[in-house]
């Protein structure tokens, strides 16, 4: 035991302060994208779940669907959150057309759309030092664009309250991991990238792109997490409220 404790640590004391730093990155941002992918999963996997109820049902086996719903679980343990899986939520209908799943699979299809042409767009040309053009040319972030308009498309189409409070998680994480991957690239690029982030919106198209300059940013890590934070607990209360307020039970089955 001893000796595989000194071949992992050996290696890391003769590592330059460059490589150092240079590995903690990786690790940050290994770590991101772990999290961001954990977060999708919670969102994606239990609202493809409600959205192909009753047809699981129908066609898998017995508990399959009770494990797509699992990330949800600890949410239905408990009768004061027990609403939030099993509540609905939906716009009215509309001359008796459900506008939904309509509203939801658009929203669906042009996300993936993007997300997909971006996709190959970064990786075709990833020998460059960054990419701008195509997608890249009108927004900054265009494939975290389309993961959070795909994800907000099975959002309505769920109709569950908790695939909101998982959409809005998921999407306040991507903006946050979006602004650490640009604060890398400014390090790595310096005024070229600078330059280029001054000219392309952030993540919503036609948008400014100095909005965020005009703001009254502190300079201060520590308030700039308390204020993230409030934006977060606030953001989260009133989505508790409203959902809480505007959701319904769909029968007696559920209680």
């Amino acid at each position: 035991m001893s000796r595989l404790l000194v071949m992992i640590v050996e290696p890391l004391l003769l590592l330059t302060s460059n490589e150092v730093s240079f590995l903690m990155v990786s690790l940050k941002s290994l770590l991101q994208k772990l999290v961001a992918a954990a977060l999708l999963v919670f969102h994606a996997i239990p609202t493809s779940a409600c959205i192909a109820n009753p047809l699981i049902g129908m066609i898998a086996p017995i508990g399959v669907e009770w494990l797509l719903l699992s990330p949800w679980s600890p949410f239905y343990w408990f009768w004061e959150t027990r609403w939030l899986v099993f509540n609905m939520i939906s716009i009215p209908n509309f001359y008796g057309i459900n506008p939904n799943p309509i509203l939801g699979w658009t929203l669906f299809a042009v996300g993936f759309i993007i997300f997909l042409v971006a996709f190959i767009q970064f990786f075709t040309k990833r020998k460059e030092e960054f990419v701008t053009t195509g997608l890249y040319s009108k927004v900054r972030h265009p494939q975290y664009l389309g993961i959070i308009l795909a994800t907000l498309g099975f959002t309505f189409t769920s109709e569950r309250p908790m695939a909101w409070i998982a959409w809005l998680n998921l999407t306040f994480l991507y903006l946050l991991l979006a602004k650490s991957e640009e604060k890398i690239l400014r390090k790595k690029y310096g005024e070229e990238i600078q330059s280029y982030m001054e000219q392309v919106p952030f993540t919503i198209p036609l948008s400014s792109p100095s909005f965020t300059k005009r703001l009254p940013i502190p300079k201060s890590k520590l308030t700039k997490y308390l204020i993230l934070l409030f934006l977060y607990i606030t953001t989260m209360t009133v989505a508790w409220i409203a959902l809480k307020e505007l959701s319904y039970s769909p029968g007696p089955f559920w209680k």
